[in-house]
């Protein structure tokens, strides 16, 4: 449990240097891996075909994946730390605040946080009522520390493995649990039990770098937060896309993994079409079309809606169900790319082959997710569908990702209704 005085005192810029650490460790670990994959296990699987070289192949096969995972395993750990030094800033800045208003109120703290009424003091009934409030203020930045530092010891419990014990597969599940659970960590910054006076006044009281932090990751958590001001939630509900972000974020994450919508064989672009209208974005379908044959059109026809089998040009028009058509439909149509360190929840992501002479023409978008948050470092979460995952780390996943099914690059849209 965090103390008080631990709260008082934390250094969270030592969390930072950890962080760096270990991102450091995972970049090593990554270049470590591609090159015994270049100039390694190719060479000898090409010059050295014998059943020597066979084993020669299995351990560099080995090492490889022994690097693959401490990569994985390491950036959870980077992403739990440098999470963590957020949110106890944000709890250390309502500390800070509470303690400050006891000392204009002529209240004081003492050592274990205990505000009292100084000896020799004639209090008023509004003395105690000021004394309860500040209290309470301090007693949510202690709890909220406490439950951010649970949070990231569990995180870091998540990917304390040893590599070779497991595949990358189960690597990634325990990466993903440790960016779960850093997530979590920012949720508990936010103010429990407070009243919506109070409420306003911690967000008053944070720099406009911890409050921008706040409205990338947890933009639904604070639009139902009474008390944040109402422009502050205009701003995350309406920026001029034509729908509510927060409301595709919403809709995503509860539907991750909701086989309801399958209409074909992959979804994932079907999901983001199913969130963005459940966002408000309208369907494009121009009376004077071909409706759903049209490729300048983006929605789905009646049949489509009722959820009748799927018949190809009918029920939906392409840009609804494939990738590379949808990023094309929402670029053509008023939408913007922007760089990855600009993406907001609401987003769209589309993963692009880029393996030069491979199998797949450049640039081709074959994946789609939704951007359900932004980490304080410009970690941008994601969650899809098909197969249904929520709030996945698209820093950590893509170089994973590039080992499996080689290069990727990715385009992060931002739809606007212009029709």
């Amino acid at each position: 449990m965090v103390t008080f005085v631990d709260l008082r005192d934390a250094k969270p810029q030592l969390w930072q240097t950890a962080a760096d650490d270990m991102l450091a460790i995972s970049k090593q670990t990554e270049r470590t891996a591609d090159n015994i994959h270049a100039n390694g296990i190719k060479e000898l699987s090409e010059s050295w075909p014998d059943r020597t070289g066979e084993r020669a192949r299995a351990v560099l096969v080995k090492i490889a994946n022994r690097m693959v995972n401490a990569s994985i395993l390491s950036r959870g750990a980077m992403t739990a730390l440098d999470t963590l030094q957020d949110a106890i800033g944000i709890a250390q800045r309502e500390l800070t605040g509470a303690i400050q208003r006891a000392g204009q109120l002529g209240l004081s703290v003492d050592g274990t946080g205990r505000v009292t009424i100084p000896e020799g003091t004639v209090p008023d009934g509004l003395t105690f009522l000021e004394l309860i409030e500040v209290q309470r203020t301090i007693d949510d930045a202690v709890e909220a520390a406490t439950q951010a530092d649970q949070a990231c010891v569990e995180a870091i419990n998540a990917v304390s493995v040893d590599p070779d014990t497991i595949d990358a597969a189960q690597a990634q599940a325990r990466q993903a649990t440790a960016v779960q659970k850093a997530l979590e960590a920012l949720r508990d910054a936010l103010p429990d039990g407070l009243t919506e006076t109070q409420v306003a006044e911690w967000w008053a009281s944070l720099t406009p770098e911890q409050q921008q932090a706040l409205m990338r990751a947890v933009p639904v958590e604070l639009c139902a937060l009474r008390g944040i001001p109402e422009d502050v939630k205009n701003a995350l509900r309406d920026d001029g896309r034509g729908y509510d972000p927060t409301k595709t974020v919403a809709w995503a994450l509860a539907h991750a993994n909701d086989t309801g919508i399958d209409v074909f064989g992959n979804n994932c672009a079907n999901f983001a079409s199913h969130s963005l209208r459940e966002g408000g974005l309208k369907d494009k379908m121009d009376f004077w079309s071909w409706g759903t044959l049209d490729s300048d059109n983006w929605g789905t026809s009646a049949a489509g809606d009722l959820g009748v089998p799927f018949i190809q040009g009918k029920t939906h028009t392409e840009s609804w169900y494939n990738s590379d058509a949808q990023r094309k439909f929402f670029l053509d149509h008023g939408g913007s790319e922007v760089p990855v360190a600009q993406a907001k929840p609401g987003d769209i992501v589309y993963f692009n082959y880029a393996d030069g002479p491979g199998d797949h023409p450049d640039g081709v978008s074959h994946h789609t997710a939704v951007v359900t948050a932004v980490l304080p470092d410009g970690e941008v979460l994601y969650t899809q569908h098909t197969p249904g995952a929520a709030n996945q780390s698209l820093q950590d996943r893509l170089p994973v990702g590039e080992q499996r099914e080689g290069r990727q690059t990715v385009t992060i849209v931002r739809p606007k209704e212009t029709w």
